[in-house]
């Protein structure tokens, strides 16, 4: 006669809710990381688009003269009569970009980047004083700061100030740069 075992059993439906219970957890537990680490990666390629925008912009700023050599006085800053507001190409000058906003960014040519509907890019530009670049000037001191800043949906995500001297017009370089 043949005797059965206990302990050759199958696995019991306790053992298996058990099992799906802890599987569960485990599934859930990852989830709660990876929500929040694809928003991070999210954010993060944000911020390097907008910092590439705003270099861009920036180097582009940098390109123009300190002075318009038809401004009516050094003092004056923001777009000039002999510029068209479509066209940045014409712009001579670094405070033409004063107040100068874009949303969805646009190249040099006028041209929107069709895919960033939700981002902006903005210039301010101000006479400082040279003892103290943070201290704004009304008059013309020979220095300039230039700030663009890139926001999406509002947030700002990128912010670079620059120095602009007069005497880099007949050398042709930001005098010095500094980057949020």
């Amino acid at each position: 006669m043949k005797q059965h075992s206990k302990s050759s059993r199958g696995i019991t439906l306790v053992e298996t809710v058990v099992s799906m219970l802890l599987v569960g957890f485990v599934l859930v537990s990852t989830l709660s990381i990876v929500g929040p680490v694809t928003r991070s990666t999210s954010v993060q390629g944000d911020k390097l688009v907008a910092a590439n925008l705003a270099n861009e912009l920036t180097e582009e700023i940098a390109t123009k003269l300190f002075i318009d050599p038809n401004a009516a006085t050094p003092d004056d800053i923001g777009f000039d009569a002999d510029d068209s507001i479509f066209m940045r190409l014409t712009y001579d000058d670094i405070d033409d970009f004063h107040g100068w906003s874009s949303s969805p960014p646009k190249n040099s040519y006028g041209s929107a980047y069709a895919t960033m509907k939700e981002w902006t890019r903005s210039v301010s530009v101000m006479h400082v004083m040279l003892a103290d670049p943070s201290a704004e000037s009304k008059t013309n001191t020979g220095l300039k700061r230039v700030t663009v800043e890139v926001s999406k949906n509002g947030t700002v995500l990128s912010s670079i100030s620059t120095l602009h001297s007069q005497a880099a017009d007949t050398l042709g370089f930001v005098v010095a740069t500094g980057e949020k």
